[in-house]
């Protein structure tokens, strides 16, 4: 069993929005690891922050993307076989109940759609349009079904996708706000070098070769933020002895971008030349500003949704269950940790790891209720 398959028009719909989450994934992969830890931090200075941003944003994107995969392609509980062969073996013996909008405990309800009796919690889906073990809702995102089979995977994946955001944003701040910046002062096929934290070697004497790219009065510390701006700047002069970056004074400045000192009278400012090969381009921080943009909108998307979705399931709850008000929950398991071993199966190492729950403590079928004694295996017993 796999992903749900459809020949419904909106299910064709949701394919095409699972393709853009997809897509967006894969941009906020791509974007923060070549362009944000592999161009811009070090352009900046900021090797020293390379691998331990890596490690922990690839961490966090990769149990998103394997969450995704599960999520995906996993079944979400289709109406097993062996129930439908109970239903034939039972017969008229079993009590089937019509299906209604409100909580039916330990009954089995029957789908005019599928035209079979379908166990306590199950619903149709007229996307997939088959019935669900325990349906949540469906989900254009991942393309399928949440339902018994992939509730964890589902819930992981919010979890993971947004803490990545929300990882990627914190980490890339400063640069984005610098590249905002940067953006409303480059010219076409200009290049980004971050001023602030460029450093200067001072000499004394003029840059005699090379042609004057711009001159500008100006103070000394705004100088050093322009030439490192500008796209060929290796260095500036002025005439004049030697002026700290804190001194108000404005000189009258030569930027050049080749570099051949020579002279007496004047002083000089070369860029480091590390960081002088460091450029990005414009491409670059179009690339990096759009991943901020999107980093924004996942996390932005997901906070409420995991603000719905996560309460839910610690009180053992579906979305379409949330609507029932006939009687209090009859399947709540009186605390969190045992509403969530309901989708995680009983606690244990693998409930952060997008896998089946080593121990499940339901079949999918038969949900154990507030009111009744269960087996050692965490089953009811009936």
């Amino acid at each position: 069993a796999g992903a749900m398959k459809s020949g419904n028009p909106l299910f064709r719909a949701s394919q095409a929005t699972m393709s853009v989450s997809i897509s967006v994934f894969l941009y906020e992969g791509f974007a923060y690891n070549i362009i944000f830890l592999g161009r811009i931090l070090p352009a900046v200075g900021k090797q020293a922050f390379v691998l331990p941003f890596a490690v922990v944003f690839n961490l966090v994107w990769g149990m998103a993307i394997w969450s995704y995969a599960r999520a995906h392609f996993a079944d979400p509980g289709v109406v097993p076989e062996k129930w439908r062969e109970f239903v034939s073996t039972i017969g008229e013996g079993l009590p089937i109940a019509p299906a209604r909008p409100e909580w039916q405990p330990g009954k089995a309800t029957y789908c005019k759609k599928c035209d079979i009796p379908r166990p306590e919690r199950a619903h149709h889906c007229l996307l997939c349009e088959v019935c669900v073990l325990r349906m949540d809702h469906h989900c254009p995102w991942i393309n399928n079904c949440v339902g018994y089979r992939n509730h964890k995977f589902f819930l992981l994946l919010g979890i993971y996708a947004c803490l990545a955001s929300f990882l990627a944003l914190a980490t890339s701040l400063p640069e984005l706000v610098h590249c905002a910046g940067a953006l409303t002062r480059l010219d076409d096929g200009s290049v980004w070098e971050p001023g602030a934290s460029a450093s200067f070697v001072e000499h004394k004497g003029f840059i005699s070769t090379g042609a004057n790219i711009l001159e500008e009065t100006m103070t000394i510390a705004a100088a050093k933020d322009r030439c490192a701006e500008m796209t060929l700047c290796q260095g500036f002069t002025f005439e004049g002895p030697h002026l700290d970056d804190d001194d108000d004074k404005d000189v009258h400045v030569y930027f050049k971008n080749k570099w051949n000192i020579w002279g007496d009278g004047w002083t000089s400012f070369r860029k480091d030349p590390a960081q002088a090969a460091a450029r990005l381009e414009v491409t670059d921080i179009l690339v990096f500003m759009i991943f901020g943009i999107l980093a924004l909108f996942v996390a932005v998307l997901l906070t409420p949704m995991l603000a719905t979705h996560v309460p839910l399931a610690t009180q053992n709850l579906t979305t379409i269950e949330d609507n029932y008000e006939n009687m209090p929950n009859p399947f709540d398991q009186g605390s969190t940790a045992a509403n969530l071993a309901q989708v995680f199966g009983a606690y244990g190492p693998e409930w952060p790891i997008p896998v089946y729950p080593w121990t499940p403590l339901t079949d999918g079928i038969s949900f154990a209720r507030c009111d009744e004694r269960l087996r050692p295996d965490g089953l009811p017993e009936r």
